[in-house]
């Protein structure tokens, strides 16, 4: 009869313990358990409260999340139609790194970085110590900057558009060799080969590279009912990119404008709806989910919209008709009608809106229930959310369950 194994217990402390004590640090061990976080992974936020929370997934019982922005040391990958928000993402995001003390390398192959509205969303444009603008003429002479901004520590990189840059054999051609085949795949497999050596760089210096990819028709084939899309790039990026994030424009925002040409007061279009779709995820529990965000044409990232839609969402404002009502913390009732003026109203008043901000933020951090032994179920809110924002709510999580892992 064989005789049994002899548990070894505490196998792994003794072995992380002598570990520690040679390297003198205990950096190299990562805790997996994300209720034990106490801080976050370290991240560069993108200036859009709800990108942050869709990147970082639900706050633990600590209130920490995995990683509330752009992993530092990591790539992201970003996509959509026209007009779906990819260079404003990326320009918030920028700007937002600025003010945070950070610096930021931008290469624009597509030429089309419009300066005024860079700096309308805070970009510091004239600022050459935070804020770098490269538009290179070969997709290898792109590359070579972004490698060269990278080893020297550079905060945040940003490719505009990953599928566009010209290759180097192309631009050196001859006149004869115009219009010759070019051959299947060749950017991509640059990519392939140039990316291994940006993700070994910016892993030692906290770098994130943030590709922005335009989408491309995919021929059908007898398998398909029609044409598909996919973003630009090739299989390098699906595989590199610790985020993958699909923007789409979903519907257009309205409202009242003084028209200059005819001197009338107009519904005009001022704004986009716009749902992220986290495709990828290596961050957080993320993956397959969808959240909307707002933008304002001129403006940027409309974060007083989306404060104003979960604090209605929460029953923090108050609906009765077209009129919306707010009893803050400190001060005198607030009642406006109708979404606009009320957002202009938070935004002539900061000290509002960050008194509606701090109400917020907590319904987005799961509440610590005592332990109760024997007792698994859990317990309905005092306050219940009306009919019809449930009813969104259980729409949004179909839909999201919808979303397949790589």
């Amino acid at each position: 009869m064989a005789k049994p194994v002899k548990k070894k217990v505490g196998l792994l402390a003794q072995a992380r313990a002598s570990v520690t004590k040679a390297l003198k640090t205990d950096d190299w061990h990562v805790t997996l358990d994300p209720e034990e976080l106490l801080e976050p992974f370290p991240n560069l936020p993108t200036g859009s409260i709800v990108i942050d929370y869709l990147i970082g997934g639900k706050p633990n019982r600590h209130g920490v999340s995995p990683c509330p922005g752009l992993p530092k040391g990591r790539m992201s990958q970003v996509w959509g139609h026209e007009s779906a928000g990819k260079t404003t993402l990326a320009l918030t995001a920028a700007a937002t790194t600025c003010q945070n003390g950070g610096t930021v390398l931008y290469v624009d192959w597509e030429n089309d970085i419009v300066p005024d509205y860079a700096a309308s969303l805070g970009v510091p444009i004239t600022d050459p110590d935070k804020f770098e603008l490269a538009q290179p003429d070969t997709l290898e002479q792109g590359i070579q900057i972004a490698l060269t901004y990278a080893e020297h520590g550079v905060d945040l990189i940003v490719f505009d558009s990953i599928g566009s840059a010209a290759l180097q054999r192309l631009v050196n051609r001859s006149l004869e060799d115009v219009g010759g085949q070019s051959k299947v795949g060749e950017l991509q497999q640059i990519w392939s080969q140039e990316l291994t050596t940006l993700k070994a760089t910016i892993k030692s210096t906290g770098t994130h590279i943030m590709g922005i990819s335009q989408v491309r028709a995919k021929i059908s084939t007898m398998r398909t009912n029609g044409p598909t899309t996919q973003p630009q790039g090739g299989n390098a990026w699906k595989f590199f990119s610790s985020i993958r994030m699909e923007l789409r424009r979903v519907s257009n925002e309205s409202s009242k404008q003084h028209n200059a040409l005819t001197h009338k007061t107009e519904d005009r279009v001022t704004g986009g709806v716009i749902k992220a779709k986290m495709v990828k995820c290596k961050m957080s529990d993320s993956q397959g989910r969808e959240e909307i965000f707002y933008i304002r044409w001129g403006e940027g990232i409309d974060d007083y919209r989306s404060i104003m839609e979960i604090a209605i969402g929460h029953g923090i404002i108050k609906k009765g008709g077209a009129w919306l009502t707010w009893n803050p913390p400190q001060g005198e009732e607030v009642k406006e009608q109708g979404k606009e003026r009320l957002r202009k109203f938070l935004k002539k008043n900061p000290e509002k809106f960050q008194m509606l901000y701090k109400q917020v933020i907590p319904f987005l951090t799961p509440k610590v229930e005592e332990d109760h032994e024997g007792e698994d179920e859990w317990e309905e809110p005092e306050e219940l959310v009306e009919d019809d924002v449930i009813d969104d709510l259980i729409s949004e999580a179909a839909s999201g369950n919808e979303g397949t892992a790589e």
